[in-house]
């Protein structure tokens, strides 16, 4: 049974034919850690520097009870804001050294941001979950070596040390590493990998743009809140919500005004001791405390990822998705009520919510779900089985209480159990379809593949560590193939079958005359012909006739073309490096540089000579001017004479 208050409650609900959801609260305390990617690549990756305002979203949007520290990293890791307790203090000094934040760093040593941040991975709390959320464009880049190769080997250590140690050492700890790739140049599956392994969340962003609702969504993860629905800039408040916080996007320059079901308006400058506004170039967030219940009106242009969260005492619980959700492997979700830490089961009451959920990949409606209530619990539940497509996606439950609202949104990422990867390598070898495990559980010995290349049947190498190798060596590459992969596995010895998107390795070109030949002969031109009039004799004429001018017709003269003629004058242009007098210029050319040389040796013997007779004579007292270098050539030049009549 329930108390007085919570009876009180649920009548209240019983009139408004529904119940308030509320998503549950942190068990631990969180500790975030925020790595940001400082190189040099950044300028072109984020030209605006949107990495600023998204870090004040991270510290604007965690909870006070948390605990949080801000490294940046490019060739050196800086401890940009110290770790410690997220109070107003933190907040204010991590708002200031958020402006710090730039694009000059050389390198790009994602390994010691890393293991820097985690510096106390061997003091674990069983009171505090631990959460590193790395943003960068690149590859590991550490290496100063200076032949290209001595430098691929170096970072390619450094990689596989933060797989092969770092990062299993974290996810032993209970770190939970959260990825957002800047760029799709990133090594995603490094990336990816770490997120995967530590249980995170990995989001790429293709666009500057993407940044900050990508990182909202991993904020969803770290500070779970009860929303309700916004549509068309407008939202309900019902009676039972003690609070609630507005966050809305915006460019720069934008206008925000709140009207409250009164119809009164407040902007960031109005007095109003129940409200608070905060923000900056990118965002505005408003709190209103003890709100009015009925229809609230944001005015500002409408973005997708605009928010309402509220505070109440009765609470909506609800399966926590997983960070990768794999394809052929099915999540059940249930979802359910509690008050004051109680689960509510009078069914009178939960039979009259209408609860469904909804799968969307950015704006992209991918399926709806209908959430009914189970026969043998007071639990709203669904299988989410189908994946239609890849990536970074959202789950939003809604309850419908007729005369209220309420939401609660899950980010997770969709992926296959198996990646396969089309390789062709620069050193000319056979094209190859790499296949790689990426769910952690996958078993190899558990895992067949069908691999077909237009039909034609290829066989899957194992060549440990989780990865297959396809040889596509046999294949005709004068046509396109579509090489098609399925895998089969089993799921709590289930036998699943999950067909891999289509991998197409293009035909090869033919090689063919080429566009361009080289030296192409000469195009002779023949000068116009200009008819000359023939004189004629006034004895050609008689009376009565008419004088008709005979025009005598010209000899033609044929030009010799190129192919034609046999003869080539030694001063007539080359016209191609077939010429016969190319090896003459050849060897003219060498005998004119032995001469050269002979000559400036011969000089340089002169001179040398000259010096010592110089030398000679000032040591035996013989004052003698000073040697010119004009004298001293023209001396040289005198004795390369004298030598040559010798």
């Amino acid at each position: 049974m329930f108390g007085r208050k919570t009876i009180k409650k649920l009548l209240l609900l019983v009139l408004l034919a529904g119940l308030l959801p509320a998503t549950q609260a942190f068990s631990a305390q969180p500790d975030v850690r925020l790595v940001v990617d400082i190189s040099g690549s950044m300028k072109r990756t984020d030209p605006n520097n949107l990495r600023i305002p998204a870090t004040n979203l991270l510290i604007d949007l965690l909870p006070a009870e948390s605990k949080a520290g801000i490294w940046t990293f490019g060739a050196y890791v800086n401890m940009l804001v110290a770790h410690g307790d997220a109070n107003d203090a933190w907040r204010n000094n991590a708002r200031n050294q958020a402006k710090k934040i730039n694009s000059v760093a050389l390198f790009t040593d994602i390994e010691n941001a890393i293991e820097r941040s985690s510096w106390d991975v061997n003091k674990p709390d069983a009171n505090t979950e631990k959460h590193i959320i790395l943003l960068s464009d690149g590859l590991i880049d550490n290496s100063e070596a200076k032949s290209a190769e001595q430098r691929e080997a170096e970072n390619q250590k450094s990689r596989d040390h933060l797989l092969r140690v770092i990062v299993p050492k974290l996810a032993k700890a209970g770190y939970t590493i959260h990825t957002l790739a800047l760029s799709d140049e990133a090594d995603h599956d490094l990336m990816a990998t770490m997120a995967q392994r530590t249980g995170g969340l990995h989001a790429i962003a293709y666009e500057a743009k993407d940044l900050m609702p990508l990182l909202l969504q991993i904020i969803n993860r770290l500070v779970p809140s009860e929303e309700v629905p916004l549509q068309n800039n407008r939202f309900l408040i019902d009676p039972t919500i003690d609070e609630f916080t507005l966050l809305v996007f915006h460019g720069a320059g934008a206008s925000v005004s709140l009207h409250n079901p009164a119809g009164e308006t407040f902007d960031s400058s109005s007095s109003n001791s129940t409200m608070r506004w905060h923000g900056n170039s990118r965002y505005t967030m408003i709190t209103v405390k003890k709100p009015a219940a009925g229809e609230w009106y944001i005015e500002t242009p409408e973005h997708p990822d605009n928010r309402v969260t509220v505070i109440s005492d009765i609470r909506f619980h609800s399966t926590s998705l997983p960070p990768t959700i794999y394809r052929g492997y099915p999540q059940k979700v249930e979802a359910w009520f509690t008050e004051e830490g109680k689960l509510i089961d009078r069914r009178e009451f939960l039979t009259l919510l209408d609860v469904k959920a909804t799968n969307q990949k950015s704006a992209e409606l991918l399926g709806k779900f209908a959430m009914p209530l189970a026969a043998s619990k007071p639990h709203y539940q669904f299988t989410f089985k189908d994946f239609p497509k890849l990536g970074e996606q959202t789950l939003k439950i809604e309850v419908d209480g007729r005369t209220f609202l309420r939401q609660v949104t899950h980010s997770f990422n969709v992926q296959d159990v198996v990646a396969a990867s089309l390789q062709l390598p620069d050193d000319g070898s056979s094209p190859r379809v790499i296949l790689r495990a990426q769910h952690p559980d996958l078993k190899p010995g558990d895992v067949n593949f069908d691999v077909r290349a237009n039909a034609e049947q290829l066989a899957a190498e194992y060549r440990g560590d989780g990865e297959w190798k396809v040889d596509l060596s046999s294949l005709d590459r004068s046509v396109t193939q579509t090489i098609k992969v399925v895998v089969e596995t089993k799921q709590k010895k289930t036998p699943v079958s999950i067909e891999l998107p289509e991998l197409i390795l293009s035909a090869e070109e033919q090689a063919g005359t080429p566009s361009v030949i080289p030296n192409p002969a000469p195009q002779v031109i023949p000068s116009p012909v200009i008819p000359i009039e023939a004189p004629t004799s006034p004895n050609e004429v008689t009376e009565g006739e008419v004088e008709i001018e005979v025009e005598e017709p010209l000899e033609e003269v044929e030009e010799e073309t190129p192919e034609e003629s046999t003869e080539t004058s030694l001063f007539d242009p080359i016209e191609s490096w077939d010429d016969p007098r190319m090896p003459w210029i050849y060897i003219s050319l060498g005998i004119a540089n032995i001469i050269l040389f002979l000559v400036a040796f011969l000089m340089y013997r002169s001179f040398i000579n000259k010096r010592k007779k110089r030398q000679k004579s000032a040591e035996e007292d013989e004052p003698e001017p000073l040697l010119s270098l004009d004298d001293s050539l023209d001396d040289a030049l005198d004795e390369f004479g004298e030598d040559d009549e010798r």
